[in-house]
């Protein structure tokens, strides 16, 4: 699997996403960017995944139960102009608030129980999500909820200057809580991918040019 964020303003290159092996895209609301029907329709029409995601602090002040429920009505708009499409929804919720965040995700499965969906965080953030776990040790209750919500992650493996964070350091401070290395994928720099990459790019505008 190889998805890539696509932005405002920077629509898909379909060719430079073959040379990446890319396999998806993921669009921003379809309320935020009126564009994305489009790049959804576009991306199924090329034989690739779609989807749309929810960026961080894009809604201040929302409770997650708002959050949750805002993303449904876009998820519902795009799936009406697409019912037969397998589309992804992604939640980038980088707050470190534990309460608003199984709030968000439990609500979204109350409302969409099936959906393929991720929660992208910051990387090493393990620490508030429960405590490394010695052998046979049961998880924090935050990880059970999460695991019961039955989504991705995707740890983020670069900070906000875009300095890169060591993927293997990042997946094993989430192992360490009791999250199954089966349920997390990669979120990279697709300025600094490397060969055998699999997981998720931000962002399409990110990538380098290949001839």
């Amino acid at each position: 699997m190889r998805y890539v964020w696509t932005v405002q303003g920077d629509d898909p290159d379909y060719g430079q996403g073959d040379k990446y092996g890319i396999t998806g895209y993921l669009s921003p609301l379809p309320s935020v960017d009126p564009l994305t029907p489009t790049v959804v329709a576009q991306s199924l029409a090329h034989g690739s995944g779609a989807g749309i995601y929810l960026g961080h602090a894009w809604f201040p002040g929302m409770s997650g139960k708002q959050l949750a429920e805002k993303v449904n009505v876009d998820y519902k708009a795009t799936k009406k102009t697409h019912p037969t499409a397998k589309l992804r929804v992604m939640f980038n919720l980088e707050e470190h608030e534990p309460a608003k965040i199984l709030e968000c995700l439990e609500r979204w499965r109350v409302l969409q129980p099936n959906v393929n969906t991720s929660w992208s965080m910051e990387g090493m953030q393990g620490g508030w999500m429960g405590p490394v776990l010695s052998a046979g040790g049961v998880p924090s209750p935050f990880v059970l909820r999460v695991l019961a919500c039955r989504v991705r992650l995707v740890p983020q493996c670069f900070v906000g200057n875009m300095a890169r964070r060591e993927s293997d350091i990042v997946l094993r401070d989430l192992t360490r809580r009791g999250f199954p290395e089966s349920v997390i994928s990669m979120f990279y720099d697709a300025a600094n991918l490397g060969a055998d990459w699999d997981g998720f790019a931000f962002t399409m505008g990110r990538l380098p040019w290949i001839p």
